[in-house]
């Protein structure tokens, strides 16, 4: 009777108090809008995340996609660190991973430019002929993840359509189509 009666009672505990255990929300809000944003959230999680393991925890934060990101963090030497400058190594450590999967979160998630920074940086580079046509091009290919006939000569209509991205005077939509076209010029 006494083994019936504690089955009961673990049953009754583990249906009401353990989900209301770690049933909660931060009060910022489930949508981070930064890297700083998404570290808060991991800040948030990180006990619960040390009382139910990396797999338990990400099936339990479906709702939060950016708590993902967390375990990886968490695992992150700079974790545990008592270094002053401990989050911007972290947030450094989020932005990577951010931009491993740009094209994913960035645009579902944190409305942000498709276009990575690095390419934006080499575009610059090209307009004022800082680097070479290859070079730019292969930064293209990169960013397109295609392979074309690189030719010395670069159309006049593309490099003013990369100013104009540059200056914001183009959507990114009409430059990314604009690299598609010069991709279907100069297929291989």
């Amino acid at each position: 009777m006494k083994t019936v009666l504690f089955v009961i009672c673990t049953l009754l505990f583990s249906i009401t108090v353990i989900p209301n255990t770690f049933a909660h929300e931060p009060n910022f809000g489930m949508d981070p809008e930064t890297s700083k944003d998404i570290l808060q959230l991991c800040q948030f999680f990180y006990e619960e995340y040390q009382l139910t393991g990396s797999k338990n925890f990400k099936d339990h934060h479906k709702l939060f996609v950016h708590a993902k990101i967390c375990p990886i963090l968490y695992d992150s030497i700079a974790w545990e660190s008592k270094h002053p400058q401990k989050d911007v190594v972290l947030i450094f450590e989020i932005g990577k991973k951010l931009d491993e999967n740009s094209n994913y979160l960035k645009n579902k998630h944190l409305n942000e430019k498709s276009i990575p920074k690095w390419f934006e940086n080499k575009a610059k580079l090209w307009i004022m002929s800082e680097i070479k046509n290859k070079e730019f091009l292969n930064a293209v290919e990169e960013l397109s993840d295609s392979n074309f006939d690189k030719q010395e000569e670069m159309p006049r209509w593309f490099k003013q359509t990369t100013k104009w991205y540059l200056d914001e005077t183009v959507s990114e939509k009409e430059f990314l189509d604009s690299i598609k076209y010069l991709i279907k010029l100069h297929q291989t």
